[in-house]
């Protein structure tokens, strides 16, 4: 007996494009600051991206384990803030009050502290590698040599920086 062919049958394809409201809720839906683009899920879990203007009154603000990278904080007030396990790469954080934060085990690899107030911070396990600061920085008591620690120094001390 002779059997006709049945049609394929229609598979899902593995991975759905959803539209960007059913996504996730969790997906903050504000744009990336640098680039435009909408902010996607970093990946790592409860790390989001905010958008921070230069001069925010985030005292007390509870942002731990956020994406802050390329931010710019330039006279924000952070006072208090719990910064711990959150990303701060390349933010600018010029003239920051940081009196009393959160920072311990959080990432500032090339962050701008020139100026920075960082008396009280707690700082524990926290990465300040290639961070620059200077004269007007003020670190915690017990900070030790920032250069130590990975800082650059931009207050001329450092040979070829200024020139």
């Amino acid at each position: 007996m002779l059997q006709t062919p049945r049609p394929p049958k229609k598979r899902r394809p593995l991975l759905a494009k959803l539209p960007m409201e059913q996504a996730s809720p969790s997906v903050n839906r504000q744009h990336a600051p640098y680039l435009g683009l909408p902010a996607k899920f970093s990946g790592i879990p409860n790390f989001m991206q905010y958008r921070i203007g230069p001069g925010a009154d985030l005292q007390d603000a509870a942002l731990s384990y956020a994406d802050l990278r390329w931010s710019n904080f330039r006279g924000a007030n952070l006072k208090g803030a719990k910064l711990c396990d959150s990303i701060l790469w390349g933010s600018v954080m010029t003239k920051v009050d940081l009196t009393g934060a959160d920072l311990r085990y959080a990432d500032l690899t090339g962050v701008d502290l020139v100026g920075a107030n960082l008396t009280d911070c707690k700082i524990e396990g926290a990465c300040f590698l290639g961070a620059r600061y200077g004269k007007s920085t003020r670190f915690p008591e017990g900070f030790g040599d920032p250069e130590e620690k990975g800082l650059i120094s931009l207050d001329g001390s450092a040979p070829g920086l200024l020139e």
